[in-house]
């Protein structure tokens, strides 16, 4: 075995070329590593470019978060890893050329080799001698590579590039999740909405379940990830004319309003003016109850008060014999039970028309729950029309042209918005015009909508059209034209119902608005234009 002292210096100067080799390393591998990551970003970037992926913000951050992750991984694979000191010894043999002076006298040390003393320090002086001499600054120079650094700057000029460009499909991007979010935000209204349906206690079981029937597919839908933009419109638009057709199925405005006049008599006499009061006010269900408590307290009454309470019974009932016929068939019963003094059966049909006017009251709230549910969806189909452009406004207006000329749905939006900006003007200059209304951008909702009136041409001339001469000669040769009997203006109204005719005209916008060749701009206007022609408007 060699002296200690000797091999320790050897090992410690095998340490300096091991530190140096490290930071040789480093100034290699490191480059390369941020290298390799700034490729992987560059190559995000394209992808995002192609596709909608990551805004032009996200991308920097991850791509920062790539280049931070690549410099500690070739930091950690570089300082971490240690190798032997025989491996490290026959490693500087080969870069130093010390024809394995060094790994020798490691396995002499180590006793991997055995021989004499003499031999043994002999070989350690001559390798330690040999040691001293290598110049390794210059067998590991701590030099950058050109190439790497070349190929570095390349990916970071085009990882910048990529970052402060606009990106076309950045507009894309921001819309579909404007429009994500918006669907998000639907499907959780729609289940707040679920909610008051099922608390409401003017609700029987069967009117919320009619009405939440509706809902509660829409809401399914809705929370299928997969809904573009024009689907989900479509399911809230279909969910709304349910709604409406439940409200108009429930509706009992007409039957409220009659009896709202009708109370008027009733709540100028003392024994009915409850009962009055509260169908002026519209509580039909309080006017049932008041209608009860009186048949209980009928024999309580005078002739004369039962006398004009039957006349205000029976004025009732006339009133409500062409809206309501059950109910006015059960007052008028009992105005003549009354009148001819027979309490008994007056107090039942009383109690009878007290029943109807609670179940008329649940109807009235059904309507009314049924409406403001077709609101909301209304609503929620502007909001999500809306949700493209509040996307694309967060975008550069270079942004928004690039997207628009590369994503149909985006340009689509544009367009509609320079539509409905010009109908907005076209609706000011006709201003002037009894039957128009206005509407600005965004798809509210309108009061008015213009429908132009039919034109009286009675005393208008036709255009002069020379016919061929077999026409003249031979009309039938020409066809039907000829043949046809001149209409006679002032009779072109139809004698088909409006109300009839005008769900096929609403079902086939509405399945055209569920299709991709209405400006998604325009869909809002179109909704609410055959929203506004419902007979009940």
């Amino acid at each position: 075995m060699q002296p200690n002292s000797a091999y320790d210096q050897l090992t410690q100067q095998i340490a300096k070329w091991r530190s140096r080799r490290r930071w040789y390393n480093a100034v290699i591998w490191i480059p390369r590593g941020v290298l390799a990551a700034l490729l992987a970003a560059v190559g995000l970037a394209t992808v995002a470019r192609l596709r909608p992926l990551l805004t032009n913000q996200e991308l920097a951050i991850i791509a920062g978060g790539i280049a931070v992750v690549g410099f500690l991984i070739s930091i950690t694979a570089l300082f971490w890893h240690q190798e032997s000191l025989g491996l490290e010894a026959a490693y500087f043999d080969r870069l130093f050329q010390l024809k394995e002076r060094v790994s020798t006298a490691v396995e002499i040390q180590n006793g991997n080799l055995t021989t004499t003393p003499e031999i043994a320090d002999a070989q350690l002086q001559d390798t330690l001698k040999n040691a001293v001499r290598v110049n390794f600054t210059i067998a590991l120079p701590l030099k950058l590579n050109r190439r790497d650094v070349f190929l570095l700057l390349i990916a970071l000029g085009l990882l910048i590039a990529a970052i402060t460009l606009d990106n076309p499909q950045e507009t894309v991007l921001q819309t579909r999740r404007a429009v994500s979010t918006a669907i998000e935000d639907q499907a959780a209204a729609l289940e707040a909405l679920a909610q008051e349906v099922q608390q409401n206690p003017n609700l029987n079981d069967e009117q919320a379940a009619e009405i939440l029937e509706p809902v509660t597919d829409a809401l399914a839908e809705l929370q299928n990830n997969t809904l573009s933009q024009e689907e989900a419109m479509a399911v809230l638009s279909e969910a709304e004319a349910d709604l409406r057709a439940l409200s108009n199925e429930f509706n009992g405005e007409d039957l409220q309003q009659r009896l709202q006049t009708a109370g008027e008599a009733l709540a100028n006499q003392t024994a009915s003016q409850g009962i009055g009061e509260a169908l002026k006010n519209g509580n039909l269900a309080r006017a049932g109850s008041e209608l009860a408590q009186l048949a209980d307290e009928l024999g309580t009454l005078s002739q004369a008060e039962q006398a004009q309470l039957a006349q205000d019974l029976a004025a009732t009932a006339a009133a409500l014999s062409t809206t309501d016929p059950q109910l006015a068939a059960q007052l008028n019963n009992a105005a003549a039970e009354l009148a001819a003094g027979n309490q008994e059966a007056a107090i039942e049909h009383m109690q009878s028309a007290a029943a109807t006017f609670q179940q008329r009251a649940q109807e009235t709230a059904a309507a009314q729950q049924a409406q403001n549910a077709a609101d909301q969806m209304t609503v929620g189909q502007q909001e999500i029309a809306t949700a493209s452009q509040s996307g694309s406004s967060q975008t550069t207006t270079n942004a928004e042209q690039n997207g628009q000329s590369q994503n149909p749905s985006a340009g689509q939006a544009g367009q509609g918005e320079g539509q409905a900006g010009s109908g907005s003007a076209q609706g000011q200059a006709d201003s002037q015009t009894p039957d128009t209304g206005g509407q600005g951008t965004g798809g509210s909702s309108t009061e008015n909508i213009f429908v132009p009136d039919n034109l009286d041409l009675s005393g208008e001339e036709g255009v002069a059209i020379e016919l061929p001469v077999e026409c003249r000669n031979n009309p039938e040769q020409c066809g039907p034209l000829l043949n046809q009997t001149p209409t006679e203006f002032g009779q072109e109204g139809s004698s088909i119902p409006y109300s009839q005719v005008f769900g096929d005209y609403r079902n086939a916008a509405n399945e055209a608005l569920t299709g991709d060749y209405i400006p998604l701009g325009l869909k809002g206007f179109v909704r609410d234009y055959f929203s506004s022609l419902e007979p009940d408007n």
